[in-house]
């Protein structure tokens, strides 16, 4: 004689994706830190200032 166990879980109690995998969090967020470097490097790149040609004086005697 066999008792069959109902199963209490639904389909929404079990974890999800992501919920199984957290290192996925964690290169997702490299991603996003390394996109957000590149854009502002790219930014500052093409925005630099203009280049100011400084007076030399010369050192009283």
């Amino acid at each position: 004689m066999t008792t069959s166990i109902p199963s209490n879980i639904s389909r929404s109690d079990t974890p999800g994706f992501l919920a199984r995998r957290p290192w996925l969090w964690v290169v997702f967020a490299f991603v996003v830190l390394i996109s957000a470097w590149s854009t502002l490097f790219y930014i500052a790149l093409h925005n630099q200032p203009e280049v100011v040609p400084l007076k030399h004086l010369i050192p009283p005697s």
